[in-house]
């Protein structure tokens, strides 16, 4: 099944997620995020909740309301497993009364780990305590839930995607990477995620002054 996590930065104002699972794709089914607020659909997953969360912050900006409208909006919602972290305030989760054991949520001072059909019931914890022990980027920090997640008992089956996606200033994406299919997704994720790094500021620049942005060969080093 799955397990993730949301994080914020304090400091520089980001927010952001990653996540992995057993089957392919995992970044396009669980996990969206706006300013301010992460939404996760996961377990039997239904990515046409996060619209409804989203919907929901952008009108009321309360994680409670987020929740409900995606818990109200799904079809047997015993099925799923939801999740909201604000930008401030307290996380908040669902799971249902269906979703394999080890499951639930873990909620940490500015993260929040769900999971489902793990392999141990120290998953989570070990999630959030390596988020909130992790310096560097926010990416970084996400990467080390991740990594101490699978290192605690991953979950029960072989793990095959993975993604990271964290919201930057204004409304770009500053990392929104997959790996759909893979024997190892987290450590390909590292490796795309210290690929991409060193581009990131050169493609933001390209959106948001591209007079002065490099070019292509220049950014890949061709």
């Amino acid at each position: 099944m799955t397990f993730s996590i949301a994080g914020r930065c304090l400091e520089t104002g980001r927010i952001g997620f990653a996540v992995a699972t057993s089957s392919v794709c995992v970044g396009a089914r669980v996990g969206a995020v706006t300013d301010g607020c992460v939404v996760f659909s996961q377990a039997r997953t239904d990515p046409r909740l996060h619209s409804f969360g989203l919907a929901a912050w952008h009108r009321t900006a309360d994680a409670g309301q987020t929740l409900a409208a995606m818990r109200d909006a799904a079809t047997a919602p015993h099925w799923r497993q939801l999740g909201v972290l604000p930008f401030k305030g307290t996380p908040l989760h669902h799971t249902g009364a269906s979703c394999l054991p080890h499951c639930g949520g873990e909620i940490g001072e500015n993260c929040l780990a769900l999971g489902n059909f793990l392999g141990t019931a120290e998953v989570l914890p070990e999630m959030v305590r390596a988020f909130e022990a992790a310096t560097g980027s926010l990416e970084e920090r996400l990467q080390a839930g991740m990594k101490a997640g699978e290192a605690a008992g991953s979950e029960k089956e072989p793990l095959q995607s993975a993604a990271l996606k964290v919201l930057g200033s204004d409304d770009l994406m500053d990392a929104d990477l997959r790996v759909d299919f893979s024997t190892d997704p987290l450590s390909d994720l590292v490796k795309l995620w210290q690929d991409w790094a060193p581009k990131a500021a050169a493609y933001r620049l390209r959106a948001t002054d591209p007079d002065a942005a490099p070019s292509s060969a220049e950014v890949e080093r061709r």
